[in-house]
């Protein structure tokens, strides 16, 4: 629980510090402990809502990035886009910070939550840049400097 979360992080690292606060969070049985990490998981999950809609960074474009056919065979994950799988992320979150829950519904919200967080993560670092002749384009065809998640 000692990553430090800071404003230059970008959506990979975000991501992938969100998939270890929810696997901590699900080891967790120190009541304090996984009050903790939620307030944490929530301040990740917040820091990326805004990464989510702002252009992806140059130096993220190189791990997105894949030939047509990889990109185009890449799994069906979940359906929702990834800034709609980080809102039932921390609306999940939410949840379990209010502390309402009895112990039964606490640990399967918990499974929930550690699910999505991880099929976010997947989202997030699945190639979605196509390296073309011209250059390298998103799904869509554009370049990536006119694209962002959003």
């Amino acid at each position: 629980m000692m990553s430090v979360i800071h404003a230059k992080m970008d959506l990979l690292e975000l991501a992938s510090l969100c998939e270890s606060l929810v696997g901590e969070l699900l080891e967790a049985a120190h009541h304090p402990t996984r009050i903790a990490l939620c307030g944490k998981l929530l301040c990740a999950l917040e820091s990326l809502k805004y990464v989510l809609d702002s252009p992806v960074p140059a130096h993220c474009v190189q791990a997105l990035t894949g030939t047509a056919e990889e990109v185009r065979s890449m799994p069906f994950l979940l359906g929702a886009e990834s800034q709609t799988l980080r809102q039932y992320c921390a609306s999940l979150t939410l949840v379990l910070l209010s502390g309402t829950l009895l112990e039964e519904d606490r640990q399967i919200i918990t499974g929930l939550l550690f699910d999505l967080v991880n099929h976010l993560r997947d989202d997030i670092h699945t190639p979605c840049f196509i390296k073309t002749p011209e250059g390298i384009v998103n799904m869509y065809g554009d370049s990536v400097e006119t694209f962002s998640w959003a």
